[in-house]
C-alpha cells in the first residue's frame, strides 16, 4: 500500500511541475538582467573643430576646453578656442608617445599614454610636468567622479584609480544587455553616470558605477563630418550644464542632448484564430492537470482513511 502512495505522491509532484514550470521560468528570466534604454542624440548647436586633430580626449575646465591629441609624432594636449575651434597653447608629447584620455583633478591634468604605460600630471595654467607616474597595459580613457580617477584600457574593465598615487584600488567590469562590453574608450562623468564612447562604432553607453551595468544605449550615428573617422570624444561643460561631442579628424563639435527615438506606430492587431485556439488549448490542457491532481490528492487521504488513519492503534492493547 505505502508503494502506491509513495508512487501517486510523485504523480502528483510531476503533474504540479509540468502546469507550472514555465510560469517559474519565465519569472526567472524577467528579472535576470536590466535592459539598457535606448536612446539617441539631439544636436542642438554644432562649432568648428580641427580637422587635423586625432582626438584622444576632450575636457572642460570652468568653461575651457582642453583636448588631448593622439598618433606618433603628432600627440599633444592643447587649450582649444570653443567658438573657433583654433588653438590657444599646446604642448608636445615625445615622438615616440601616443596621447590618449584626460580628465582633470582641481586645477591639473592627468593625460594618459597609449603603449608607452605612463602618465602626465599637468599645471592646467602652465602646462608644466607637475608628476609623472607609471602603469601596466594600455591607456585608453579617463575620467575623474570626484573621488577616484576611472580608467579603461579597452577591454571590458575599468579600473578605479587613487588620485594622488595612481595606483589602482578596485575594478569594475562592464556588462550591456547581460553580455560583456569591451572597447571602452573616452569617458566622461555627466548626470551621475559615466559615458564612454564605445571605439570604432557611433555608440554611446552609460555606464552605472555601483554594478558597471549599462543602462543607457545611445546612438550617435549620423555625424561624422568628410574626412573624419570614429567618434571620440566626451565633455560635459559643467558652466553652461552643456554635452560636447567630437570626433578624429572631425571638422565639427556638436552641443548634444539625449532622447528617446522615434517610435515607429505598431500596425493593428488582426484576430488570429490559430493564436486564439492555441491559447484555448493551454487553458483546457492546465484544467485537466489539476483535475487530475485533486483526484489523486483525494485518492491518498482516502487509502488513508481505510488504513485507519496515518498512524493506527495496534490491535490488542498496549504490547
Amino acid at each position: 500500500m505505502l508503494r502506491g502512495r509513495h508512487l501517486l505522491a510523485v504523480i502528483c509532484c510531476a503533474l504540479f511541475l509540468v502546469n507550472f514550470s514555465s510560469v517559474i521560468g519565465a519569472q526567472g528570466d524577467e528579472s535576470a538582467f536590466v535592459r539598457a534604454e535606448s536612446l539617441v542624440v539631439v544636436v542642438n548647436e554644432n562649432v568648428s573643430h580641427d580637422s587635423q586633430a586625432y582626438t584622444q580626449g576632450l575636457e572642460f575646465y570652468e568653461g575651457r576646453l582642453f583636448e588631448s591629441t593622439g598618433v606618433y609624432g603628432e600627440s599633444s594636449l592643447r587649450e582649444v578656442n570653443l567658438s573657433t575651434g583654433e588653438v590657444i597653447r599646446s604642448v608636445n608629447l615625445s615622438e615616440d608617445e601616443f596621447g590618449e584620455g584626460i580628465t582633470f583633478v582641481d586645477d591639473q591634468i592627468f593625460q594618459l599614454t597609449w603603449k608607452q604605460g605612463i602618465a602626465y600630471r599637468y599645471d592646467v595654467e602652465t602646462f608644466e610636468v607637475v608628476q609623472t607616474y607609471n602603469y601596466e597595459g594600455q591607456g585608453w580613457g579617463l575620467a575623474y567622479d570626484g573621488n577616484q580617477l576611472i580608467m579603461s584600457d579597452g577591454s571590458d574593465v575599468l579600473q578605479f584609480r587613487n588620485a594622488t598615487t595612481f595606483e589602482v584600488e578596485s575594478t569594475l567590469y562592464v556588462t550591456l544587455n547581460n553580455e560583456s562590453l569591451g572597447q571602452l574608450n573616452e569617458l566622461e562623468m555627466y548626470d551621475g553616470l559615466l559615458l564612454a564612447n564605445v571605439y570604432q562604432t557611433e555608440q554611446i553607453v552609460g555606464i552605472d558605477l555601483s554594478s558597471g551595468v549599462v543602462v543607457w544605449n545611445i546612438n550617435a550615428s549620423g555625424l561624422n563630418t568628410e574626412g573624419g573617422e570614429v567618434l571620440n570624444g566626451i565633455a560635459h561643460d559643467a558652466s553652461t550644464n552643456s554635452l560636447w561631442i567630437t570626433g578624429k579628424y572631425w571638422s565639427k563639435m556638436y552641443n548634444i542632448s539625449f532622447d528617446e527615438p522615434e517610435r515607429i506606430p505598431e500596425p493593428e492587431l488582426v484576430e488570429q484564430p490559430e493564436e486564439a485556439m492555441v491559447t484555448e488549448i493551454d487553458s483546457v490542457f492546465s484544467n485537466v492537470v489539476l483535475a487530475s491532481m485533486m483526484f489523486l490528492l483525494i485518492a491518498l487521504w482516502a487509502m488513508k482513511l481505510k488504513d485507519g488513519g496515518v498512524h493506527p492503534p495496534p490491535e490488542g492493547g498496549l504490547p
